[in-house]
């Protein structure tokens, strides 16, 4: 007969049918013996007409008091006669998809559960997932709550309980032991699960302890599970719940709908599969990729996944949980001191010397800035900002209802203009009644609780100031123990917000390079005054804090204006510095409610909460292809060697409003500075990865590229085994370029014709320099020579690249110049430009010393690379060595006679370019004439470096000659003006890419690009 819902007054006198609607005398009457007094002749009667009213339970597997707090309906329900009591509730139907006693979830019962539908279940006679457990599934140990293990229950106990538990099952044996471990006789409570420490609990929750003294909890672990207040407690110390809380304000907001009934349950069902951080001191993400044995230990069965790997593996073995145990950096709580104390230095120089912020009329920018309290704070961040800025501020301070020195800012801050509420209007009521009197065309929202780092204003308004199509400009947050708080923020489909790279480094590769946004933290928030006011500022239906600024954001993009993240903007912040940290995340999940139900359209089309998603979440889709450029390294201009022109390469990417990522296959061996000094600021710098790192970087980015450009022919074979099986994984495979750079093979023939070996077969060369190359799509060569070559292999498209350079005339005079100059990098000792130098000292130099006596000079400027030594040359009396120079401007402006004397090269010469541009005429090989296709006697002088006397002679033609020296520096500006200017630079690049020609609206030149989802 199938199972039905009926009233717990025929579930029970028809009969125990399901486990749960049974009623236990015994049971009933030792547990309520208080409220029954005398027993009645009809017990089960006396709990029908009372004991419900009561608020008892027929027997030890349901639990009343538990099923009514934990389903709040079922009050309203009684209120209106629908049942008598939870458990009436229950038999009516509530067994078809809720849980009857705390330790029971349903939920998890029936997703481990195979088979076990309610459909099924009917059919079998069984009244829902509670009545099949109790009846096989507790013998059959079947998981049924993540608190408890069957496993780890047994283990606890000694050898006759043991085996009494295996008996009656260790689910049911448990359950009828509450209540006794503080008994004498009844022992320590014993643990379920390694996810729960009783002990631990006990002795952290004195108040816990009490309640289960006094009869009110069977155990710790009833206790957790059936109090009133469940996000007020943690299970155990690798667990912070006000701390995930607030990290997830998704979840913080479940929990308030009570879709969850705190986030340890979230973390156990999903948080430990997303890799979700559960407190400070432990970071699943960087635990499983810092440690490879945590997967390996894993996949054995020695954990079933990472968080109990940490407390069974990890912590006892003294493993690393979180990034700053490598870095140094102190944890989150003596961070946040630290930062506070720093504050409290500063207050006696700050009572002595009054800040000043006294404006003009025209003052440039306004800040607001809203206080409550934390007077030190409050100051740190006016110094801060003062020190920071040195031009004219219009400072408008709210003082919302402070009780501390605060009161009295007056005395020191002068020039402010203060608004003084007696009660705590709120952040948000705050900064709207200062924007009212805001004059200034740029208004900064700065929190209390931040330093500035240099420039940052500056920074912000350089960057808002010269784009009108930006409405509003935030930074790089970092908090106060040192890591990111975020770099730009995400709002992901069902609202949820995301501060990008939470808890990484400052120094990320991803945290450093420009891109509009979803959003930035008000914390820093520069915007467009009249943008703002227009707006009438913060939405108050987000009062009194939360989610203000992502909507402010998303209503300044509405205006067709662009959020822009800026990493050269960095603030310290101290966060939650003037809130409670629970108090937050309650009202952050109020928030994110008002967002949705505001921007339902924009949210539909965002992109669900992914990991996977975040490169493409982070920056706001503008419809421009994302390209991924893969380097030897990064291609910074002072290492010479190509790298310049793949500098320009990326220059003119950028420019196109191109995504471009940069991948260097051999890392990075310069400076952070050097890097970002040369670098685009909206490329992105991988310069933390190498040829190691390439598989797990493009895991991490499937289907995100849309083109993918690999820089010499050595790179494509490097990289070629692990990029093949992304490729063909793509959903929409991206078109693939290789830039030759230059031809190695070509080089190699030079240089074997120069050693005499007449064994080198340019074709076989060829052969297997491009032996891969049919996985390519496209190609670019650097001359017309080599792309006849390219093409001769049967290769296409070939499109030419070479140099762009700007004619920037160098003004000195012939007369006032003096000396030789020599520039290129020497990357190894077999290198064309230390044999070409080598070769002119020791055979062209002598020559020309002998004619120019004291005025022979050769300068030589160029990256060495460890492991090439110049030393021989560093007492020559005639020679120079400057090593790298930022500046080459000052070095072309002086020398008389630029020299190339190249024996074997492959490519184009760049610095023939360069020195073309500032013009410095140039005595080049033979070689290099030919590679760049000049006139000699034109635009350069030529000289076989067969003939050192000839390679002489015309350097001192040259430098005799001022008629001679003019025409050569005419003839080469032509050149530079013909053949290597931007437009027709970013003509090749485009056609190399397929990306439409630009188009001229309303007298604006624009570059449209291909749209996110076509193939270039």
């Amino acid at each position: 007969m199938a199972a039905t819902p009926s009233p717990a007054r025929e579930m029970l006198r028809g009969g125990p049918r399901a486990a749960w609607a049974m009623f236990d005398a015994d049971w009933y009457r030792a547990t309520y013996a208080a409220d029954i007094g005398p027993p009645p002749a009809d017990l089960l009667g006396w709990f029908l007409d009372r004991g419900q009213m009561l608020g008892h339970a027929p027997n030890r597997w349901f639990d009343e008091a538990w099923y009514r707090l934990r389903y709040p309906d079922v009050e309203a329900a009684m209120r209106r006669g629908d049942c008598e009591s939870g458990f009436d509730a229950y038999c009516r139907g509530g067994y078809l998809d809720r849980s009857g006693h705390w330790l029971f979830d349903a939920d998890l019962y029936r997703r481990l559960s195979e088979g076990l539908l309610i459909e099924a279940l009917v059919e079998g006679d069984f009244f829902g997932h509670y009545d099949h457990f109790l009846k096989h599934g507790a013998v059959e140990r079947r998981p049924m709550h993540g608190l408890f293990d069957a496993d780890t229950y047994l283990a606890a106990l000694d050898p006759a309980g043991r085996a009494a538990a295996e008996d009656a099952g260790p689910w049911r044996h448990y359950v009828a032991r509450l209540g006794t471990w503080d008994d004498a006789a009844g022992g320590a409570e014993p643990p379920t699960s390694r996810y729960f420490r009783p002990d631990w609990y006990r002795r952290t929750y004195p108040q816990a302890a009490a309640a289960i003294a006094g009869g009110a909890f069977g155990g710790a672990l009833h206790h957790y599970l059936a109090n009133e207040t469940p996000t007020a407690f943690d299970p155990l110390p690798a667990f912070n719940e006000t701390y995930y809380l607030r990290r997830h304000p998704d979840i913080a907001e479940a929990v308030e709908q009570g879709a969850q009934r705190n986030g340890y349950a979230h973390f156990l069902a999903d948080g430990i599969d997303e890799l979700r951080q559960p407190s400070p001191s432990l970071d699943l993400r960087h635990y499983t990729t810092a440690h490879p044995q945590v997967a390996a230990d894993i996949a054995a069965g020695r954990a079933p996944d990472a968080f109990a790997h940490w407390l069974l593996i990890g912590e006892p073995g003294g493993l690393s949980g979180v990034a700053v145990a490598a870095t140094g950096l102190p944890d989150d709580a003596r961070a946040r001191a630290l930062f506070r104390a720093r504050a409290e230095l500063l207050l006696p120089v700050l009572a002595r010397a009054p800040l000043d912020f006294s404006p003009a009329d025209d003052a440039v920018l306004s800040v607001v800035m809203v206080v409550r309290d934390q007077f030190a704070l409050t100051m740190q961040a006016l110094a801060s900002l003062r020190q920071n800025f040195a031009g004219d501020i219009e400072l408008v301070l709210v003082d919302s209802g402070s009780t501390d020195e605060t009161r009295h800012l007056r005395r020191y801050v002068s020039g402010a203009r203060l608004l003084r509420f007696d009660l705590n209007i709120g952040y948000l009521r705050g900064c709207n009644a200062a924007l009212y009197s805001v004059t200034a065309p740029y208004v900064l929202f700065l929190n209390n609780d931040v330093e500035l780092a240099p420039g940052a204003v500056a920074a912000a308004l350089r960057r808002l100031s010269d784009d009108p199509g930006i409405g509003a400009v935030g930074g790089k947050i970092v908090r106060a123990g040192g890591l990111l708080q975020e770099a730009g923020s995400i709002i992901w489909g069902d609202g949820a917000t995301e501060g990008y790279l939470r808890d990484a480094s400052p120094l990320a590769p991803e945290a450093n390079f420009v891109r509009d946004v979803d959003f930035c933290s008000a914390a820093f928030l520069l915007a467009r005054t009249d943008v703002v006011q227009r707006l009438e500022g913060f939405d108050p239906d987000y009062a009194p804090a939360y989610y203000e600024d992502t909507d402010l954001c998303v209503r300044i993009a509405a205006q067709g204006l662009r959020v822009v993240y800026d990493p050269a903007i960095a603030v310290h912040h101290l966060e939650y510095g003037s809130s409670d940290d629970a108090e937050a995340a309650a009202q952050m999940a109020r928030s994110r409610r008002v967002f949705v139900e505001k921007h339902a359209a924009l949210l539909a089309r965002r992109p669900a909460r992914d990991p996977a998603l975040l490169p493409s979440a982070r920056a706001r889709p503008d419809g421009a292809p994302h390209l991924l450029f893969i380097e030897d390294t990064v291609p910074v201009r002072g290492l010479g060697s190509g790298f310049v022109r793949a500098n320009d390469i990326l220059r003119v990417m950028a420019a196109l409003g191109l995504h471009v990522t940069v991948f260097p296959v051999n890392g990075c061996d310069v400076s952070l500075a050097a890097v970002y000094a040369d670098m685009p600021e909206t490329v992105e710098v991988m310069h933390d990865q190498t040829i190691d790192t390439l598989g797990p970087f493009l895991d991490a980015r499937q289907d995100h590229y849309d083109c993918v450009w690999i820089a010499r022919t050595h790179n494509l074979d490097r990289a070629l085994p692990v990029l093949a099986p992304w490729l063909a994984g793509a959903r929409r495979r991206p078109r693939v370029v290789l830039d030759t750079e230059a031809v190695a093979s070509l080089r190699a023939a030079e240089h074997a014709a120069l050693n005499g070996d007449t064994d080198f077969n340019l074709a076989d060369a060829l052969a297997g320099e491009f032996r891969n190359a049919g996985a390519c799509d496209a190609y670019v060569a650097v001359t017309e020579q080599e792309v006849a070559t390219l093409r001769g292999l049967d290769l296409a498209p070939v499109t030419m690249i070479g140099h762009v350079r700007t004619l920037s005339l160098t003004p000195r005079p012939y007369a006032e110049r003096h000396g030789m100059l020599f520039v290129g990098a020497m990357h190894a000792q077999d290198s064309p430009n230390y044999d070409s130098l080598c070769w002119f000292i020791d055979e062209v130099l002598p020559l020309i010393e002998a004619e120019l006596g004291w005025e022979t000079r050769l300068t030589v400027i160029g990256h060495t690379a460890p492991g090439v030594s110049l030393d021989r040359f560093a007492d020559h009396p005639r020679v120079t060595l400057r090593g790298t120079v930022a500046d080459l401007r000052p070095a072309y402006d002086g020398h008389r006679v630029f020299i190339a004397p190249t024996r074997f090269a492959a490519g184009a010469p760049y610095k023939v370019h360069e020195a073309a541009s500032y013009g410095v005429p140039v005595v080049a090989s033979e070689l290099i004439r030919g590679q760049l296709g000049w006139e000699d006697g034109h635009d350069l002088l030529s000289a076989s470096t067969a003939d050192p006397a000839a390679f002489a002679a015309a350097v001192l033609r040259v430098w005799r000659s001022e008629a001679l020296w003019e025409h050569l520096r005419g003839g080469a500006a032509a050149r530079i003006l013909a053949e290597n200017q931007p437009d027709a630079y970013e003509g090749a690049i485009r056609e190399a890419l397929r990306l439409p020609p630009p188009i001229a609206v309303d007298n604006v030149t624009l570059f449209p690009v291909t749209p996110r989802g076509e193939r270039l």
